[in-house]
């Protein structure tokens, strides 16, 4: 029997020309806590890292409120709340993926911080080449690479950000197309590789648009 998914609890929250939805995605026993704000065809999943950070992360300071600026780009962003712990996630990411999907989404691609990055990796290895149009990883912890040839793969951190000094490593390790922005400072929010690169959310959306 095909699932049925109902967003319930929305909240929207009026933001400029666009607006904030808080929502709940059900699918079948399963219910993610979600926010999702844009309108364009190309949803794009927003994962969070750990220490206590919320599907909110993308919408603030910390993380630069990238989901705002990519809403305002054209894209739709799904950010979802998971456990932030390794090896978790799967169910969330899946929720959110679904829920792209029957909404109307034409492309996905999977977007995250630090643990969040991980998942975004660890989910896209998981699924065909190509199931996805860009693995985003912002300051990820992840050491492993990606094979996928028919993703765009972005890696941004700072070098002396010990929490990323796998980066270089899961970069050299994944295949074309591929895209590394090392930037020179040691912050691990994406506020901070904003601080070292102003224009990093327009790389963002030219690699997206690609």
């Amino acid at each position: 029997m095909k699932k049925q998914w109902i967003a319930i609890a929305a909240l929207l929250i009026s933001v400029g020309a666009t607006a904030q939805i808080e929502m709940d995605i059900k699918a079948g026993d399963n219910i993610v806590s979600a926010m999702t704000m844009g309108e364009g065809e190309h949803a794009v999943i927003a994962l969070h890292g750990a220490g206590g950070n919320t599907k909110k992360f993308f919408f603030e300071d910390r993380g630069a409120q990238f989901a705002q600026g990519l809403a305002k780009a054209g894209f739709r962003v799904i950010a979802v709340t998971w456990s932030g712990e390794t090896g978790g996630g799967f169910r969330e990411v899946g929720a959110a993926v679904e829920h792209a999907k029957a909404t109307g989404a034409k492309k996905i691609s999977l977007m995250g911080h630090s643990r969040g990055g991980e998942l975004a990796a660890n989910y896209a290895r998981k699924e065909s080449d190509g199931s996805f149009d860009t693995v985003v990883q912002f300051s990820s912890v992840d050491d492993q690479g990606l094979a996928l040839t028919k993703t765009k793969k972005l890696f941004a951190f700072n070098k002396y950000d010990k929490w990323a000094n796998w980066q270089p490593s899961a970069f050299e390790k994944s295949a074309e197309p591929k895209q590394m922005i090392a930037l020179g400072g040691s912050g691990h929010p994406v506020s901070a590789l904003v601080e070292e690169q102003a224009t990093l959310l327009n790389d963002l959306v030219a690699v997206l648009k690609k």
